[in-house]
């Protein structure tokens, strides 16, 4: 089988990668501003016109013209090579599914999947527990859905609720050497414009400057601080770094769909003190496990936040890690979801 998807998020999409891999399909992304105007593709048309496009449908220099579609390597996950169709080549191909993991571009793609023959699908990431914020998305245009995230009400169409895969050796439990003063480490993106989050931390850090704290990946429109640890460029190089800190802090309320942050640090294995509250209505919620796994910070002062560190000796801290990691696999399979990803096209395809 070949399947066109939008491209719009690096682990999102080595998620269906990986996905391709396990059924034997052939993955492939648009390419070319020519999908932009013919209307194919709309991400952020309306507030951004071409920007968005281009930075996702332009080619780059390093891209290699394989004959009938183009190769990009994947510096996110090396060894991955990302294969792209021009909107000739993609008429070419005829794909035999297409799907469209962005709503903007359910309407566009659904057109060209009509003009191929292709059966029409929809990849649903970043849903909020609202039936009016799900009123965007076209399911009387698909024939099928893949969710990942929780849903307010059932879709009207086949579809399977699931995790999106990463690699479990990249982000493999290793027990955690745990380091005096500790490590506290955040990786979420754009933490500093986190308002809540950073100005907690930012008090919890000047009550303890002897802990090692290190905030990693972008600052997006904020100044870096001197806790920046750099924007890793890897997947690998990510839960290199997790499982060289002794905690996670994930204090995250804003733009997570499915959340593979908070995914990777369970997966990894190591306590996690954060907002357990924004993610009640995600996928992980069923992760955090107050005391055990994980400690909500919500509401707490950065007072209460240095208690909460110094209780956490040695014995804890690996107590809670294997916690968190057992936790993560009593939740997640990615081998049950495959099973139940190839029911659901067993009975559309």
């Amino acid at each position: 089988m070949r399947v066109l998807v939008d491209f719009h998020h690096h682990d999102l999409w080595e998620s269906l990668e990986l996905l391709c891999d396990r059924l034997g399909w052939d993955l492939y992304r648009p390419i070319g501003m020519e999908w932009f105007e013919r209307e194919y593709w709309n991400f952020e048309r309306k507030w951004h016109h071409d920007a968005v496009a281009h930075q996702y449908l332009d080619l780059w220099g390093s891209d290699r013209n394989a004959g009938d579609h183009w190769e990009r390597d994947d510096r996110s996950h090396p060894g991955r090579v990302q294969k792209m169709l021009s909107l000739a080549q993609a008429r070419d191909l005829r794909p035999d599914i297409v799907i469209a993991s962005v709503a903007h571009n359910h309407e566009g793609l659904h057109r060209f999947a009509s003009e191929v023959g292709a059966r029409f699908g929809i990849h649903l990431g970043n849903v909020r527990f609202s039936a009016i914020d799900m009123a965007e998305d076209r399911w009387d245009l698909a024939e099928f859905g893949i969710v990942t995230s929780l849903l307010p009400v059932t879709p009207p169409k086949p579809h399977v609720v699931v995790h999106q895969e990463f690699s479990l050796t990249d982000f493999r439990y290793e027990p955690p050497q745990v380091h005096r003063p500790l490590r506290i480490s955040s990786f979420v993106n754009c933490f500093a414009e986190n308002t809540a989050g950073y100005a907690q931390f930012r008090g919890t850090a000047a009550l303890l400057p002897e802990i090692d704290w290190r905030i990693f990946g972008s600052y997006g429109s904020v100044p870096e601080d001197e806790f920046a640890a750099g924007n890793l460029s890897t997947c690998a190089s990510v839960g290199d770094a997790m499982r060289a800190s002794d905690v996670g802090l994930h204090t995250k309320v804003w733009s997570d769909g499915f959340g593979h942050v908070v995914h990777n640090w369970f997966a990894t294995g190591r306590p996690v003190l954060g907002f357990e509250w924004y993610y009640r209505t995600q996928l992980a919620g069923p992760l955090w496990q107050e005391g055990i796994t994980s400690f909500d910070l919500t509401d707490k002062s950065p007072d209460d936040v240095v208690r909460l560190i110094h209780w956490l000796d040695d014995e804890r801290i690996e107590r809670m890690s294997a916690a968190a990691a057992a936790r993560f696999r009593e939740v997640v399979s990615f081998d049950e979801e495959e099973r139940t990803i190839r029911a659901m096209f067993e009975t559309i395809l």
